[in-house]
This record gives structure tokens, C-alpha cells and sequence, in this order.
């Protein structure tokens, strides 16, 4: 899979809602979890389409053809090898991004990481000031044939942070004030897990508050059998 030439962008915005966006990874090395069920083509409920595909994989059948790995793209597959590059089209609008899968105790999660997007109406100045940044959505794998993906909500975590429940490092950037998370990868992965675990959140997983309904897509395998 060839890297060169990508345009990072600040996470792309899925829903009329924002999700949450962080500096540093919400996972570490320890709990990434690879699943083989994600992988092939999906489209989810609001007729987006998914290509879903492992990085290794990627790799491997481009070493087969005979193609050159540079050693920036090496250090890219060391980094993500255990990951998954995902296209998604929506409106016929494309975007590339790296999903990095992992666990807190049964649960699956994505990090989400933008790394590309077609856009040629985007200012060149424009773009050097748009950074990549990380969202994280909570796996839910019904089937063989469906899953869904539910985005942490930016306006789930300011409730948070308004009612002094959580204590993680953040800043508001930009004249809207977006969220922007800029705790440690440990310090994030330790609050997913107190998110997703906890009686202390109790009150914000009624009504499925915890996982906003609004933030939710649900994913059919293409050419899926019923």
C-alpha cells in the first residue's frame, strides 16, 4: 500500500454532532487486537460505502508484485501492521483513514486516523494549517454480517468534564471551541476503560447516552447473504 502523496486532514466529521478528537492515540501496544471479521467491503445505513482491508496484508501482496518499499513506508508498516486501511465514500466524497483495533476487556474499539481525502477545492495555505488528529468509535460486531460503529461524543465528554467527573488533559482550539483532547495514550485508554466499565458513568448510559445513538452507524457486509 503506497503512502506517498497523502494529505493529512483533521478528523473527518461523519455525523451533524461532533466526536470526540485527541493528539495522542486512545490505545496502547498491549491491547491492540487484530479481527479478521472486519475486513471486505460494507455499507452502512446512510449508504456510505467501506472498504475495509488489513495494512499487512497490503504490504505483502505489494512485496509479491515486485513493488519497492521505501523505508518511510516500512516504518509505517511497523507502526500500523497490526491496523486496517479503510476507504470511505460518502456523497461522492472519498477518504482514506488508518484504523487501529484494540480491546479493554471485551470490548472493541477503533482508533480512527484521517491520511487522506480527495478534495481538490481545499486552499494549499489551508491545508497546512489542518493537523491529524484521532477519534475512537466502540465495535459492536453483531454478525458475520453486521456491525456497527459508535463514535464517543464530544458532547458526552463535556458533560463530563462540566459535572468535574473526569480529569483529562484538553484544550478548546479554534473560535468554535472544539474539544481537543491532549491526555497520553495510558491516560486515555485508562478513562475508555472507566467509561465503558464503570458504575461511575452510570446516569450517562441511560438511554444510550454513554454511545450517542446520533453517532452510530450500522455497517451490512456487500453481497451478504440474508
Amino acid at each position: 500500500m503506497k503512502t506517498k502523496g497523502i494529505i493529512l486532514i483533521i478528523a473527518f466529521i461523519f455525523f451533524s454532532s461532533c466526536i470526540v478528537k485527541s493528539l495522542q492515540p486512545f490505545y496502547t501496544k498491549d491491547s491492540l487486537s487484530f479481527n479478521e471479521k472486519l475486513i471486505g467491503n460494507w455499507t452502512d445505513h446512510k449508504n456510505g460505502e467501506w472498504s475495509i482491508e488489513s495494512i499487512k496484508t497490503k504490504f505483502e501482496e505489494d512485496k509479491k508484485e515486485g513493488l519497492e518499499i521505501s523505508k518511510e513506508e516500512l516504518t509505517f508498516l511497523e507502526t500500523y501492521k497490526e491496523g486496517y486501511y479503510i476507504k470511505y465514500l460518502s456523497k461522492e466524497k472519498e477518504a482514506g483513514f488508518i484504523a487501529m483495533p484494540f480491546k479493554i476487556n471485551e470490548h472493541y474499539f477503533l482508533d480512527f486516523i484521517p491520511i487522506e481525502i480527495e478534495d481538490e477545492e481545499i486552499n494549499s495555505l489551508a491545508a497546512q494549517h489542518l493537523l491529524k488528529t484521532h477519534s475512537v468509535t466502540k465495535l459492536d460486531i453483531n454478525s458475520n454480517k453486521n456491525v456497527t460503529f459508535s463514535w464517543l461524543s464530544e458532547e458526552r465528554i463535556k458533560d463530563l468534564f462540566e459535572d468535574q467527573r473526569i480529569r483529562l488533559k484538553h484544550e478548546k482550539i479554534g473560535f468554535q471551541e472544539d474539544l481537543l483532547l491532549t491526555a497520553s495514550s495510558d491516560e486515555l485508554y485508562a478513562f475508555l476503560t472507566q467509561y465503558t466499565e464503570a458504575d461511575l458513568f452510570k446516569k450517562y448510559d441511560e438511554k444510550d447516552r454513554k454511545w450517542k445513538s446520533s453517532d452510530k452507524l450500522h455497517l451490512t457486509k456487500a453481497n451478504a447473504k440474508p
